[in-house]
């Protein structure tokens, strides 16, 4: 699973990275460590406007969805069941790249949970596969961007980190990114697709 991850670099160096500009640069805090249980609004690049960097909340709201906390569910979402399931058919072309650097996962070894660190050896900022929706607040009509991160069975890193339930992010070869945003089969992207990881036991 993901829910946690950092993008702590600056908007310089992230504008570089994707060779795009931000819009609201107002919007962009870096962080070592996003909280998805706090929902907070980070950095995405969306199939709607692929020439900018743009951002989305946490936790994705299907349309259907008549209460906030509904996002605390849609964190992350299972690639093998994303066009099946409600939370989320109706927005498996709504594509987009959630940029990071690292994330954070958790070893189960007897009665305690020992946290790793997880970087991409290709990359020094990478990209999670993302669908997002445009949610509107029954009450007031403001529209809210929220975006889920989709996960697949883990590689052989992931499988020893998260020995539980085995399971990663979908993280995009950099070569695939556009292909993504495009709305390429989403089969595609699922197990065995994967790339190097590098993970650090976090004191």
């Amino acid at each position: 699973m993901c829910f946690y991850f950092g993008l702590p670099d600056s908007a310089t160096v992230v504008m570089k990275r994707f060779q795009k500009t931000i819009k609201k640069p107002q919007l962009f805090l870096p962080s070592d460590k996003y909280n998805g249980f706090a929902h907070p609004v980070t950095a995405i690049i969306a199939s709607d406007n692929k020439e900018q960097i743009t951002f989305g909340s946490w936790g994705l709201l299907p349309q259907w969805s008549n209460d906030m906390s509904f996002r605390k569910n849609t964190l992350n979402a299972r690639i093998e069941t994303v066009e099946s399931l409600s939370s989320f058919k109706d927005y498996t072309e709504n594509r987009c790249l959630v940029p990071a650097s690292c994330f954070y996962d958790w070893r189960h070894e007897e009665k305690f949970k020992v946290p790793y660190k997880i970087v991409c050896t290709e990359n020094d900022i990478f990209t999670f596969a993302g669908l997002y929706s445009d949610w509107q607040h029954p009450d007031t009509n403001e529209l809210l961007r929220t975006y889920t991160i989709l996960t697949t069975t883990a590689n052989i890193t992931m499988k020893y980190i998260h020995n539980t339930k085995q399971r990663m992010p979908v993280i995009l070869h950099q070569i695939d990114e556009q292909k993504w945003l495009n709305g390429d089969a989403i089969a595609q992207f699922a197990f065995p697709y994967s790339l190097g990881l590098a993970a650090f036991k976090v004191s």
